[in-house]
């Protein structure tokens, strides 16, 4: 993290890529390193997500990927339907239906919604 000072005397932080800019104070009290730290945390918690958006985050994230296995099963239930399914065709079936599966049960793991281990969909079918 690097620090600057505008002609106003605010003082601004900024990551060496410049993908983060925000300002810290204007007072200079706070250059020492603990006045940063602190500082820099109180940025960091404001632009936290709150509870509720990191769960509609998620489950945001669970309902595409629930789209898209959706997607690749149809046609292979479709086969399974008609008993027209190859043994391949089967196999895969399962595995996007495990998938599945494990793409709904997202919220029961234990760091949901912080962390969630995201099941890897299959590259079958």
């Amino acid at each position: 993290m690097k620090y600057y000072k505008d002609k106003g005397g605010n003082i601004y932080a900024f990551e060496a890529d410049g993908s983060q800019d925000a300002f810290i104070s204007s007072d200079l009290a706070l250059l020492d390193a603990e006045g940063l730290a602190k500082a820099r945390k109180a940025q960091e918690d404001a632009n936290a997500p709150t509870p509720e958006q990191l769960i509609a985050s998620v489950n945001a994230q669970r309902d595409s990927l629930l789209a898209a296995a959706a997607l690749r099963i149809a046609p292979l239930q479709y086969a399974a339907d008609l008993g027209m399914s190859t043994d391949l065709e089967k196999a895969n079936l399962l595995d996007w239906m495990r998938y599945s599966v494990s793409l709904n049960r997202v919220e029961q793991q234990p760091e949901y919604p912080k962390t969630v281990d995201w099941p890897i969909a299959p590259w079958g079918a």
